[in-house]
């Protein structure tokens, strides 16, 4: 359905956009709807086809997040169980907010046993989704309603939104949940619980791996602890979006960017970098970071207009994960340990 409606919609845009007179335009008209209704049979054709084909694929269960962190956890927790199958919707490299489900997600989502999403402003096309599928019974998981959240917060230094919230949209929580230790463990025991509900004789197994992988995180959280508790400083600048809000919170630090966490803007203005360089020279800080999936080239600017040592250095926000960490097999905990060294020198 959903596939139909955007082809609907299309072709609405086009007759709005010319209008169609004299016998042989109303003839090519009606070739056109012949067409376009031809071609929306044999979309629904394959998809049907196509969907029956999965079913037949695989008699594993079928389990899909949209997000790494989700991903990320349900890894670990299902670990070497065989007979489950785990998709990474969005996809290593991309970024979150500006994803759009294709026709082959729509149906991996309608085939899932159990899908994970986190909802919000940045994942809005869910509901759209799960609104248009033929399976109204797809076991679903909004995460997000598992853990504490917090409203969207106004960053030192960042620009405006390019596109500012409605009225009812005014509130709306900070989606990236999972940059808090307390918020990722919360996240680990919500989808072990789930993974039990939908194959109960791995429940053990289940357990014990997410216990394990609750270790590792306190591990991370608590070395990260020891560094914020040694500080000589307690703010951090990012030359790039920060989505990062709740390990700030968390860890009880400052922050300046040059963009809140969820713009998808890269390019800072003039006045912004300005501010960024003389927040650094006043407060002496010595790294400008930038987050995953961004060059840098920002941070580096201002890295080198400060000079005196200041550093341009990548922390992992875990939005997503490179192309190349994804086939590395690095996971949220390894891409966490990263973070240490670039906290020490930013904090201490």
């Amino acid at each position: 359905m959903y596939i139909v409606l955007t082809l609907f919609n299309k072709y609405s845009k086009i007759e709005n956009d010319f209008q169609f007179r004299g016998g042989i335009i109303v003839k090519i008209k009606k070739i056109i709807l012949a067409v376009i209704a031809v071609l929306i049979i044999l979309v629904i054709v394959i998809a049907a086809v196509k969907t029956g084909e999965n079913k037949k694929k695989s008699d594993k269960l079928q389990i899909v997040s949209s997000n790494f962190a989700s991903y990320d956890f349900l890894r670990a927790i299902i670990g070497d169980d065989e007979n489950v199958e785990l998709t990474f919707l969005l996809g290593p490299g991309k970024d979150a907010h500006s994803f759009d489900p294709t026709a082959k997600d729509i149906v991996t989502i309608q085939n899932a046993d159990l899908f994970i999403y986190i909802g919000g402003e940045m994942e809005k096309w869910v509901d759209r989704v799960l609104e248009t599928l033929d399976n109204k019974e797809v076991n679903t998981i909004c995460i997000s309603d598992y853990v504490d959240t917090i409203e969207e917060k106004e960053v030192d230094g960042a620009e405006e939104h390019e596109e500012e919230h409605e009225e009812d949209e005014e509130g709306a929580f900070d989606e990236h949940i999972w940059t808090s230790p307390e918020n990722a463990i919360k996240m680990v025991n919500t989808l072990e619980e789930a993974m039990e509900k939908v194959n109960e004789q791995n429940s053990e197994k289940y357990k014990e791996n997410a216990r394990k992988y609750i270790e590792q995180i306190e591990d991370v959280a608590s070395q990260i602890q020891n560094i914020v508790d040694n500080k000589v400083r307690d703010r951090l600048v990012f030359a790039d979006k920060m989505p990062m809000q709740y390990f700030i919170d968390y860890y009880n630090l400052k922050v300046s960017a040059a963009f809140n966490g969820c713009s998808t803007e890269t390019e800072p203005s003039a006045q912004t970098i300005a501010y960024l360089q003389n927040k650094v020279k006043e407060e002496k800080i010595p790294v400008i970071l930038y987050i995953e999936l961004n060059p840098g080239r920002v941070a580096q600017t201002i890295a080198n207009e400060v000079g005196n040592g200041c550093q341009a250095m990548q922390i992992q926000a875990l939005h997503n994960i490179s192309l190349d960490d994804f086939n590395n097999g690095e996971t949220l905990v390894s891409l966490m340990t990263r973070n240490i060294d670039v906290l020490k020198k930013a904090l201490q």
